[in-house]
This record gives structure tokens, sequence and C-alpha cells, in this order.
């Protein structure tokens, strides 16, 4: 059955968790995403990049550094390299012994759980090897294809995926306020627009909304214990909460999505609204 990204109109925003519940675990690996799943989400986002041998693996960096015990550009390593290297411990010995997943294998796994995935393209080069090997992969998965939306700041690169795979959804993200934003995402053949507080304005999601387009907004991570709000207050100088909440309330969001799981839940609920 394909996964429902957009249920607002039925007073559901589905809290999306950020690279799996990465506030409680090693972000972007198979910990997270169960996390996530146990903590009633059904819907996460991941980041991927092809390795040097032609797989697709699930990490947010080019360098493997901050998130293992390794070093290094994910495109100048294998498969066998990368899994040489722990992706847990440096996040809590806990987790000791976790594996960079592979792409195929966290499609099956959504499949199976019924979850949906925003699959973030972070492909900086070799992108017809990108889409090549992106395309046998949702071909060998076909179930997989309406478990996901292919989410991409190139716009061009998650094009030429979709042109092999017309099902495909995509999700384009937008960090500007252009003069015809709702042309800007067509032009893009955008099924789903991923925004954040800084470039949004309510005309804007009206648009999208009325065109029968997806919406997600991203809560920035928090710094120093702060909560997103809060730290908007900071920047922007005024209390951003009755606004988030009005286009919650209004049916403009259909995905939240932030690494709090719980945060986000509880955000969904203040505005009067379900979250599963």
């Amino acid at each position: 059955m394909a996964f429902n990204f957009h249920r607002a109109t039925e007073g559901v925003v589905l809290a999306n968790s950020h690279r799996g519940f990465s506030s409680c675990c090693p972000e972007n690996t198979f910990p997270a995403f169960e996390a996530a799943r146990k903590a009633g989400t059904h819907c996460i986002e991941i980041d991927v990049h092809l390795t040097a041998d032609n797989q697709l693996v699930v990490t947010h960096d080019h360098r493997i550094d901050r998130v293992s015990t390794g070093q290094g550009f994910v495109e100048q390593m294998t498969l066998p390299q990368l899994r040489a290297f722990d992706f847990g411990v440096r996040y809590h010995p806990a987790f000791a012994g976790t594996e960079i997943p592979l792409l195929a294998d966290v499609l099956r796994w959504a499949v199976e759980h019924g979850m949906g995935v925003i699959v973030e393209a972070k492909q900086r080069r070799r992108h017809e090897a990108f889409v090549t090997t992106m395309t046998a992969l949702l071909r060998a998965q076909p179930d997989a294809i309406s478990h996901i939306q292919l989410l991409g700041f190139n716009h061009v690169l998650i094009n030429q995926v979709q042109a092999q795979i017309p099902a495909l959804v995509l999700q384009v993200v937008t960090l500007e306020r252009y003069n015809n934003q709702l042309a800007a995402v067509q032009q893009s053949n955008a099924g789903c627009v991923c925004f954040e507080y800084e470039f949004a304005h309510v005309d804007d999601l009206r648009a999208y909304k009325k065109a029968g387009l997806g919406v997600r907004m991203f809560l920035h991570s928090t710094k120093n214990g702060r909560d997103p709000l809060t730290q908007y207050q900071e920047q922007f100088g005024y209390d951003s909460r009755p606004e988030i909440l009005s286009w919650l309330r209004e049916g403009l969001i259909d995905m939240l999505s932030h690494d709090d799981i719980p945060y986000l839940q509880s955000l969904i609920e203040e505005a009067g609204l379900r979250w599963s």
C-alpha cells in the first residue's frame, strides 16, 4: 500500500524525524530509524551518497569523520571500506558496532513497516552514475517507490531520476522567496515543498496547497538546549509560535521535521491536531 505523506486535510500532521530519531540515537542509522518508528512516527528523512563502487549509502556529510571512527570522503571510498568503521560509537558506546546503512536495506525496512522515507540526494559529482544507480535500485524494489519522496537542493539531479521513474514524487527545498514562488516550485516538477521559517510566507503556503502540493516545514536543530521556536525568537526578535500554530491549524503543513520527536508531537498537539 502506498504511503500517504499529505494528510493535513484529515487533521494529521506527520512528525517527520530528521535523520531518524537523531536526538537520542546516532543519526542516519538503523537504531535511529527503529527508535523513530517505536516513538510513533511514520515518516523519516535520510541522506544518501554514492560510494566509489556505486553503492547508495545513508549518511549526511560528504566526509565520515563526524559520525564514524573513520576519516575521508564517502564518494572516494568503497562499501567494504566504509563498513570497516563504526557509525555508532562516537555518539555513545551503547551503539558500538553500528554500520553505515545501505539505502536498499532502508527501503525494504520502510515497506515492511509501512513507513514513509524522504530521501535527500547529497551527490556533488558523478551525477550520471548516481542517476543510473538510483534508477536501478528503484526498479529492483518497485514497492518502495510509493513509500519515498526524493528530495534535493539540486533540482536538476532529482529530475533526472524522475525522468527514468515517472511515478517517483519529488520534494524540493526552497531557501529563498522568489517573485513567483509557486511557479519556481512547479518548474522543478515538485509534488512536495520543504521550507524553513526564515523564508516562509503564508501566501506561498496557501498557493502550494491550492495547487495540490504537499508541504514540509523543517525546524532547525537546537543549540545550547534551546528549542527551535525559542531560537527563532532570539534570531528574529519576535515569537513565531502563534504564526506557526496558525499555519498548522489552517492545514498548510503536512509534515513537521526536526531531530526531537516528542517536541514535534507536542507542537502538533498544541495546534489541536494529530500526528498519527
